[in-house]
C-alpha cells in the first residue's frame, strides 16, 4: 500500500546498523523538510519496506543474484 508521511516512522537502510528515524536519514540526504511530506512510502504487511528518494529497507532488499523489483522515485 502507499501512503504519503505519517510520522513517527523509522527505516533500516542497512542491514548492519540498527533503525533510524526518517528525521535523521532525510536530514543526511538533504532533503527539504516541504519535500519530505510528498514522497510515496511503501507500506507490505504493516511494515514500511520503501520510500521514495530514500530506497529500501533492510528487510526487504533482494540478495545478490536474487530476483525482485526495482523502484523508482522521479521528481517532477
Amino acid at each position: 500500500m502507499l501512503k504519503t508521511r505519517q510520522g513517527g516512522e523509522r527505516l533500516k537502510p542497512d542491514a548492519k546498523r540498527p533503525r533510524r528515524s526518517l528525521r535523521k536519514l532525510f536530514q543526511e540526504m538533504a532533503t527539504p523538510p516541504w519535500e519530505r511530506a510528498y514522497l510515496p512510502f511503501l507500506w507490505v504487511g504493516g511494515q514500511l519496506a520503501w520510500i521514495g528518494g530514500l530506497g529500501v529497507d533492510a528487510a526487504f532488499a533482494c540478495a545478490p543474484g536474487e530476483e525482485g523489483i526495482l523502484l523508482v522515485w522521479e521528481r517532477q
